[in-house]
């Protein structure tokens, strides 16, 4: 299998290609296949928030992940 493979388009039945959005990064390519993508700044502000208010358990486990990143090691 080549490291380097193309990739066929999001076909999945409920969304299509809606809300996906492409990215290159010199020779990496990366797709989003979100709404979120083709949201304003503030929409995304507002979004987040009702999901956290919800308890969105991505959101929490992100979140997490991202004061584990922050946190020292106790050695």
């Amino acid at each position: 299998m080549s490291a380097i493979a193309s990739h066929a388009p999001h076909k999945h039945e409920q969304r299509g290609n809606a809300g996906m959005k492409e990215f290159k990064y010199g020779n990496t390519t990366v797709i989003i296949h979100s709404p979120l993508v083709l949201m304003s700044a503030e929409e995304r502000k507002e979004w987040f928030q009702k999901e956290w208010e919800k308890g969105n358990p991505v959101l929490k486990q992100i979140a997490q992940a991202v004061i584990d990143c922050y946190r020292k090691e106790s050695n």
